[in-house]
């Protein structure tokens, strides 16, 4: 069979990693640090609603959403953003079958452009590439490096390429190195995208994972506000899957300017699935409560601390300021994610998984390891140590072996 366009994208990491790992058994009980699955418990009274709910599968779902869910999601986005007189109009805010789902579709709207490209930070969420493909768009990966403080320099995009852009995807707070944006970064990022005509989708999902001695992450929408031009090309995304541990849920939405949400909304008339009415009930209830998410926060911040007692000092920790995620700098990532499996049963995601599949472009991100810290204290506190001391071996093997 002829290769497609899909072809021309890197492997699902998580594909990768069984492929690394699956032949090795380990030495005792596996516990997964790989994949970013919030494990704290969803609020109960969201998870009622789908069962008291449960009639409502009869009913096709309006794609705009219930009164319920726009009136909610519309009072979270005042709450946290101040942000509802600039997406006052029905269309500009959206539900989506989680945000993964709502960030492939939007590519299809963005400008056509000849020789049309689309930039995305690098290492990357896998789906900013496939949704670039499926518009008929080539992928143009930005190193987000520490010398960029850990975002996509903006800097780094030519006029040729500018010309060329159809879209510009942006990870805020980032995955996997939990940078955040500031309002000027995203101003830049805006008058861009107003000045060459293509359309800015910003990822952000752990904009309520952040650290709490930290100042909140901005939104986009917050600069689109500011700006006043309520018109801008700009969809932002939203989830429920780390904010409320409800990743099961499938459950978020896109908000932003009225043209680009107008063309959004069309699309998603004929070709768009329709979130089912008792994931709205429960997705209302959750939008509607802060006080869970204040609680997770904490939970999270917890487990850093525990962290930050463990690794400072070494492979080149840091602290994030959003997101739920270590990136420890261990020399090769491939490796170290092998040997820390084979010894303690130990699964973390390679950096270089989360990249693209060019050498030029994963080397910067080869060297790292992704560790989540997803799971409760009590084996957060049993893993990480065992993590550290099977690094200390790994790179004490690595230095003997090349000297």
């Amino acid at each position: 069979m002829q290769k497609g366009a899909f072809d021309t994208l890197p492997a699902s990491p998580f594909t990768r990693l069984r492929a690394l790992l699956d032949d090795v058994t380990p030495p005792r009980e596996p516990v997964s640090l790989a994949l970013g699955e919030p494990q704290h418990a969803p609020p109960s009274f969201a998870l009622s609603a789908v069962s008291e709910n449960i009639e409502q599968y009869r009913r096709y779902p309006p794609i705009a959403g219930t009164p319920d869910w726009q009136a909610a999601a519309r009072g979270w986005l005042q709450r946290r953003f101040g942000v509802a007189a600039c997406v006052s109009q029905a269309h500009q805010v959206l539900p989506l079958n989680g945000t993964r789902e709502g960030l492939f579709l939007a590519a299809q709207i963005a400008p056509p452009k000849a020789d049309g490209v689309m930039a995305m930070p690098d290492p990357f969420y896998q789906i900013y590439a496939s949704a670039a493909v499926a518009a008929g768009a080539k992928p143009h990966y930005l190193a987000a490096t520490p010398q960029t403080n850990f975002l996509p320099d903006l800097d780094a995009l030519d006029a040729d390429t500018l010309a060329r852009m159809r879209a510009l995807y942006l990870c805020n707070p980032s995955n996997p190195q939990g940078a955040v944006a500031d309002k000027a970064y995203l101003e830049k990022a805006l008058a861009l995208a107003m000045q060459h005509n293509f359309l800015l989708l910003v990822d952000e999902c752990y904009a309520e994972i952040y650290d709490p001695h930290q100042s909140p992450p901005p939104s986009i929408l917050e600069v689109m506000a500011a700006s006043g031009t309520p018109d801008a090309p700009v969809i932002a995304f939203h989830s429920l899957s780390k904010r409320s541990n409800l990743p099961g849920l499938r459950s978020g939405f896109a908000a932003g300017g009225d043209g680009a949400m107008q063309a959004f909304h069309d699309l998603r008339q004929i070709a768009g699935p329709q979130c089912p009415m008792p994931a709205q009930a429960a997705a209302a209830l959750a939008w509607g409560d802060d006080t869970h998410v204040v609680d997770n926060r904490a939970r999270y911040a917890e487990k850093f601390d525990f962290a930050e007692t463990v690794f400072s000092g070494s492979f080149d920790f840091y602290r994030p300021h959003a997101g739920f995620f270590l990136w420890l700098n261990v020399g090769d990532g491939a490796a170290a994610a092998l040997h820390v499996w084979r010894e303690e049963g130990l699964r973390v995601l390679p950096g270089g998984y989360l990249a693209a599949s060019h050498a030029a472009y994963a080397a910067h991100a080869a060297p790292y390891i992704r560790v989540a810290l997803v799971a409760d204290m009590a084996v957060t506190q049993d893993a990480l140590p065992r993590l550290k001391a099977a690094l200390e071996t790994f790179t004490q093997t690595a230095t003997h072996g090349a000297a």
